[in-house]
Parts: structure tokens; sequence; C-alpha cells
């Protein structure tokens, strides 16, 4: 059974079409408009175009992108006179990218769909109304732009949740500022962590009082060595 099978009833989206967003569509707009006629097959581009704020021109042009990018088919129907909008190249697309994945490709996809799935799954409550996919593709540019170790992030998540200031901009922030220390994985926020409590621990020390037995020694050696009597 395809991907389309499973979902197209209940109009919701398997996760896999969603992390491998940016290999089967061309942009995130052309996704958008996809998304309205995979709601309604009859939609007409005005109508789209009217609710993205976009002109009906834009929405053509994206809808031309996605036939080229064959992930959608225009079809008129002569009897009605209608066009349908037909969504189910995209899932067969997503197919093709799953089966076609060699042996040798197949353990790295793993690893970094790995990843991302979860970033998402801990991504997903923390933030208020879910992620957008626009969420999503800024999760996978940290991963492989950034190059953002995904323990880190989920690290950089509980920091930014301890504060109550959940948000990807702040959530980027506390890792550049990381990465600006030299911290790069999750065990370097430990080790950094230890030797911050070290170097408190040793300026605590240097500036501590002279303990009294400290003064009964002085004054004992003092009194050993003559220096009481000394003029």
């Amino acid at each position: 059974m395809t991907y389309y099978d499973q979902f197209k009833e209940n109009i919701v989206l398997p996760q896999a079409i969603l992390t491998h967003i940016l290999a089967i569509f061309p942009s995130l707009s052309s996704f958008n408009v996809w998304l309205y006629f995979y709601g309604d097959e009859s939609l007409a581009p005005s109508q789209i175009a009217a609710s993205l704020q976009l002109t009906t021109a834009d929405v053509n042009q994206l809808i031309t992108r996605l036939g080229e990018a064959e992930v959608l088919n225009a079809e008129f129907d002569e009897t009605t006179g209608d066009m349908r909008f037909d969504t189910r190249p995209a899932f067969a697309k997503l197919d093709a990218i799953l089966a076609s994945e060699g042996a040798a490709s197949l353990v790295e996809d793993v690893v970094e769909l790995s990843d991302i799935s979860r970033l998402i799954a801990a991504f997903e409550p923390e933030m208020p109304g879910g992620l957008t996919p626009i969420n999503i593709e800024e999760l996978q540019k940290w991963l492989s732009e950034d190059k953002f170790d995904a323990t880190l992030i989920l690290q950089a998540l509980r920091e930014a949740a301890l504060n109550r200031k959940v948000s990807l901009p702040y959530i980027r922030a506390i890792l550049r500022n990381w990465r600006s220390d030299g911290i790069v994985t999750a065990r370097d926020i430990e080790d950094n962590r230890e030797e911050r409590e070290i170097i408190k621990g040793a300026q605590q020390s240097d500036s501590a009082p002279l303990s009294e037995d400290y003064f009964n020694s002085v004054d004992s050696l003092r009194k050993m060595w003559g220096y009481d009597h000394a003029e």
C-alpha cells in the first residue's frame, strides 16, 4: 500500500513527507499550494491565491513549478469543463526516494532521518502551536548547514524550556553562543560546567579570609624565632 492510499481519506500527511519535504517540492511556497490541492483537488488557483494573499499569476507560476518537479498533475475534465489537480505524484516521488536508497547511502540517510525525527518529536510539543514546515526547514538547516549536533540542539531546547523562552530564534542564539565558546557537543557542556566550577572554587579559596588558626600559628613562629623582642 502506498502513502497516498494510507493517508488520503483522512487528509493527514505522513511524517516521511515532511522529513523529505525539500527533496520532494521545489519550495515551501509551492508545497503550500500543493497542500491546498491535496485537501480539495477541484480548487481554482484564484481561490488559493486569495487564501495565501498572492496573485493568481503567482499561484499559476507555483503550479507550473510543481508540474515541472513532477509532484502535481493538472487534468481537464471535458465533460464538466473543470480543471482538477492530482496530488498523487508527490507520494509517488516519496515512495521512489525511499525505495531508491541504496545499501551504502541507507545507513547515512537513516542516521539523518533519525536526527530530524528526534528533533521534530522533541520540538513539536514544546513549540506554541506546534511545528510548521518552515520550522522543520530551520531544524534541517541546523543539522545540514550549521552542522549542529542533534543532541546539542536537544540540550539547547531543554535550556530554553527551563528559561521558559522556547522559540527557534532563542534556541539558535544559545547554539551560536555555545559554538563561540567552543562547545560543539553535549559532552562539552558538561566539561565546560565542571571547568567553571573548578575555577569558581579556586577563586573562592584565594579570596577566603585567613582563619584564626593561621594567625595563631604565625604568632607561635614569631615567638619561637624571637621576632616579638626585635627592636
